[in-house]
Parts: structure tokens; C-alpha cells; sequence
């Protein structure tokens, strides 16, 4: 949104390790990449901030949202899910990242990533509902207008 993101739990960013020597650890999560480190080396710290531009437009944030919520969807397989618990998850990932990580100080843009935060798990809990109801296309006849016969 052509700015700084100083809030919304974008920055500073201390997440699981960026650089590795091969061999060295393995992935244990898809989303959000979890890790488990295979080496009795310390890790490091980057003197550094790394700058990332994770997203080139809106469209690729969307795209990447849909995608995490069909993931997110089957890590939910072991929970009772129905759509008030979508809701209640979503409504409190907006307040999480708008209110307690400090997103409303990014303005619009803060906005904008709570929002699409509550999307995002809104939308997980959805398609796993989806999946437990084991909804299927509706299978009708066409309609037909009244002034017209119908034709075989």
C-alpha cells in the first residue's frame, strides 16, 4: 500500500530462522512454516532488519489468503468447527491484529490487514464446515418460462 508497515504484527518480525545450512532443519508445518532444527549449532541473529515486499498487489494478498484457508481448512481436521466458531475466530483475528498488535496506527492499511486476518480465518473455518457437511452441487431441472413448451 506503498508504505512502511510498523504495526499490525508485521514488524518487527521475529519469527523461526531464515537462512539455513542445508541439511540442517526440516519443515513440520505448511502454513506459517514451522521448524525443527537438526543441528547442535547456535543459531544466529542478523545484525540487520531483512526487507521483504511479500505482495506486488492486492490480488496476489487474495490470491495467497485463499490459498492459506484451503491449508488452514485441513489443519482444523481435528476440530469441531461450526460457522459461529468461524465467525468468533475471524472477529477476534481483526481484533488481535488491529487493536493488540497495533494495526490502527498503520491507518488504512493496518485496517486492511486485520481485515483481511479476519477473511482469512473466516474463510478457513468455512471450508472446513464445508468439508464436514459434505455439501454437494444442487441438482435441479432447468427453468423453464411459462410461454414456452418444453422441448426434448
Amino acid at each position: 500500500m506503498g508504505r512502511w508497515i510498523k504495526g499490525s504484527g508485521w514488524y518487527p518480525n521475529y519469527r523461526q530462522p531464515q537462512f539455513y545450512r542445508k541439511g540442517t532443519m526440516r519443515y513440520t508445518r505448511i502454513i506459517h512454516e514451522a521448524v525443527v532444527m537438526q543441528s547442535r549449532q547456535p543459531i544466529g541473529k542478523l545484525e540487520n532488519a531483512i526487507v521483504q515486499f511479500p505482495f506486488q498487489n492486492f490480488e496476489e494478498v487474495l490470491a495467497k489468503a485463499n490459498r492459506y484457508s484451503t491449508f488452514g481448512a485441513r489443519m482444523l481436521a481435528h476440530k469441531r468447527v461450526s460457522m459461529w466458531s468461524a465467525l468468533g475466530h475471524a472477529t477476534w483475528a481483526f481484533i488481535k491484529h488491529y487493536v493488540f498488535k497495533l494495526g490502527f496506527r498503520d491507518g488504512w492499511a493496518g485496517f486492511v490487514i486485520a481485515f483481511g486476518n479476519f477473511e482469512g480465518t473466516f474463510y478457513r473455518y468455512a471450508k472446513r464446515y464445508e468439508e464436514i457437511k459434505a455439501w454437494q452441487p444442487l441438482t435441479v431441472e432447468p427453468v423453464r418460462r411459462p410461454d414456452r413448451p418444453a422441448t426434448k
